[in-house]
C-alpha cells in the first residue's frame, strides 16, 4: 500500500509557460516537513525540493527582481539550480532538465501570490521552528 499522504500544506499558483501558455503550479510541504516542493506547471518532470534556506533565497530573490541561481533537488537527477530570472520585465522560474527547458512567468498578482504560499509553507518547515 502506498504512504498516506497528509497534504498539510498544499497550495496551488497561476503562472504562463512562455511555450504553452497558462499553467497551474505547486507548492507543497514533505511529509517530514523539511522540504518544499515545487512542481513548475504542476508536473514531476519539473519538480524540485527546497530547504528552509533555498526557501528564503527564492523568496528574497523573487521580492528584490534578483537573477539568482536557486540550488535545490530534483528527484531523478540530484542537485540542480532553479533560476531566478527577470523575463519581459517580469519575475520567472526556469529550470532545465534533461536538456528539456522550462520557463513560467508570473505576473504581479500570481509572484505575489507565488511568494506568499512560499513565506507561509516556510514555516512548516521544521529546521525554521524554534
Amino acid at each position: 500500500m502506498a504512504p498516506v499522504r497528509s497534504f498539510l500544506f498544499y497550495r496551488r499558483v497561476r503562472g504562463r509557460d512562455t511555450v504553452y501558455g497558462p499553467c497551474t503550479n505547486q507548492v507543497e510541504l514533505s511529509e517530514n516537513r523539511t522540504w518544499l516542493y515545487l512542481r513548475l506547471a504542476s508536473t514531476a518532470r519539473f519538480a524540485v525540493t527546497l530547504d528552509w534556506r533555498g526557501v528564503f533565497a527564492l523568496i528574497e530573490a523573487l521580492e528584490t527582481d534578483t537573477a539568482l541561481a536557486v540550488p535545490c533537488r530534483h528527484e531523478e537527477h540530484g542537485p540542480i539550480s532553479l533560476q531566478v530570472e527577470i523575463y519581459k520585465r517580469k519575475m520567472a522560474l526556469s529550470l532545465t532538465v534533461e536538456d528539456s527547458p522550462i520557463t513560467v512567468v508570473f505576473d504581479g498578482r500570481e509572484l505575489a501570490e507565488l511568494v506568499d504560499h512560499l513565506r507561509n509553507g516556510m514555516r512548516y518547515l521544521e529546521a525554521t521552528r524554534t
